[in-house]
């Protein structure tokens, strides 16, 4: 099963499309864990008057200065990546706060492709004594990059302990190495999650998931259940598609591959948790109950949107599935209609709970920046590694972007043939929202990590293969572990 790549590369459509919603959040048009896309811009440098199209200060979100007080003299800092700061969704207004007269910051944007071109580009600028100082955090940036020396430690720098961060600690505990920590995440943000339309429960007389999770009765056996009950209700129903195992195997508390904080890695193929995971993968397929391509080779949010009457679950990033499946039905082809301002009935849960645990742990990622080694500014970058967390965890921000979510003010447009109409936007489901919310929070969800991301295109294949095969294919976990645990062995030690 190759589903995984295609999952990777097509998602930037939807995270762009999250861009759009009245949800101001992450919506970069960049790599992230799950999400590594090509972009086609030219690599350029291009440097900005820090004086032009300035923002005034009524424009500039006001942040907390007592959780992080700057002194106003960031100075200039150089940013490489695929996206500018300065007019991607997910930092606009972070670079208005840096580059105001606060934190007296100016950024230069270096910008090159993503993928192998971005860690090129690191390290050529690094060889050459022009290193820039801030990166964004990759899935290849640990443990590959750190092992090859591209990052500053921030040891000295950031006070995991301090009231700004101290909710993160556990969370840069695992991406320490060597003893040292390179990565200081400011978001956490869901993987993925069990996405379904509530009309489809409903009109069948189901469970519904998110009564269940509030319940506390949301684990794989109700989820296989509900599953069972739907594929038996009619012969063209279709279960479950998207995700592959490392989900289910996340719900243990366990991961496939686990770097240890002294730079060793531990290959779990063979434990009992993956085991007991990939066996009730195996399992769903030989009851039928997951996809076998019956709507082509991919199912995307929107294709899922368009079928939700007949495929039930889509495990998927509930962020970017949430949104583009209500633009889909909703707005199809963003032009007007009589659906403004709406909650959708999409909705999403966390992956089913094991049931042998009594809490929930789901996968994770996290959105951060890193200083890349011999950063000439590192004060700076660490100015703006701490204002962006400052921004997530402000209070009144958190309220606004809430607030912005489930009940944003009608926008109409001024001219044109849509002139006095009101333009689409997504309202969130405020429970929903909630939950999102929640997803993200360390301190009520348990988080688990793979980094079997993190090494090499060869490891993804592998990973591809063990953790999607059983579920969507039904190759015999037991026979796959045999064959590739000394695969991973040498892989990892290579």
């Amino acid at each position: 099963m190759r589903a995984l790549k295609k999952i990777l590369c097509v998602s930037m459509a939807a995270v762009m499309i999250a861009g759009l919603t009245a949800c101001d959040d992450e919506s970069a048009p960049a790599e992230s864990a799950n999400n590594p896309v090509t972009a086609t811009t030219p690599a350029t440098t291009t440097t900005k008057d820090p004086d032009e199209n300035a923002p005034t200060d009524a424009e500039i979100k006001q942040v907390d200065t007592d959780a992080y007080s700057p002194d106003g003299n960031s100075g200039k800092i150089t940013w490489l990546g695929y996206y500018d700061l300065e007019t991607d969704g997910s930092a606009v207004e972070q670079y208005k706060i840096f580059t105001s007269d606060l934190y007296g910051g100016e950024i230069e944007y270096v910008s090159c492709q993503s993928g192998s071109d971005y860690f090129e580009k690191m390290s050529i600028m690094i060889a050459a004594d022009d290193s820039p100082d801030i990166v964004r955090y990759e899935w290849k940036s640990f443990p590959n990059g750190m092992s090859k020396n591209l990052y500053e430690p921030l040891d000295d720098d950031i006070d995991i302990t301090s009231p700004l961060w101290k909710d993160m600690a556990d969370v840069a505990e695992d991406f320490a190495y060597n003893g040292k920590h390179y990565y200081y995440p400011y978001r956490i943000t869901t993987n993925y999650a069990i996405n379904y339309s509530r009309k489809a429960i409903e009109e069948y007389s189901l469970p519904d998931p998110y009564d269940l999770y509030m319940e506390n009765n949301w684990t794989w056996d109700t989820f296989k259940q509900i599953l069972v009950d739907w594929c038996n209700a009619d012969e063209n129903h279709i279960g479950y598609a998207g995700e592959g195992g490392m989900s289910f195997i996340a719900t243990t508390g366990t991961t496939l591959v686990e770097v240890q904080p002294d730079g060793s890695v531990k290959n779990n193929i063979n434990d009992i948790n993956v085991s007991r995971a990939m066996e009730f993968c195996s399992d769903l397929y030989r009851s039928g109950l997951t996809y076998q391509g019956e709507l082509g080779d991919w199912v995307s949010p929107q294709l899922w949107a368009e079928n939700s009457d007949r495929l039930l679950f889509l495990g998927m990033n509930p962020e970017w599935t949430y949104t583009a499946a209500a633009s889909q039905i909703q707005n199809p082809q963003g032009a007007e209609n009589d659906i403004c301002n709406t909650v959708s009935d999409f909705a999403f849960v966390p992956f089913p709970r094991d049931p042998t645990s009594d809490k929930y742990c789901i996968a994770y990622d996290t959105f951060g920046y890193m200083v890349a080694k011999g950063a000439k500014n590192k004060k700076g970058a660490v100015d703006w590694i701490n204002l962006n967390r400052v921004y997530e965890t402000d209070e009144n921000i958190i309220s606004t972007k809430k607030k912005d979510a489930i009940s944003p003010e009608p926008v109409y447009y001024t001219s044109g043939k849509y002139e006095g109409y009101q333009k689409w936007a997504l309202v969130w489901d405020e429970r929903q929202y909630d939950l999102w919310q929640d997803m993200m929070d360390p301190t009520k969800f348990s988080f688990s990590f793979d980094d079997c991301w993190g090494f090499s295109d060869d490891m993804n294949d592998v990973c591809n293969t063990v953790l999607f095969d059983p579920l969507f294919h039904g190759e015999s976990f037991t026979k796959l572990s045999a064959e590739y645990a000394p695969v991973i062995d040498s892989l990892i030690n290579s």
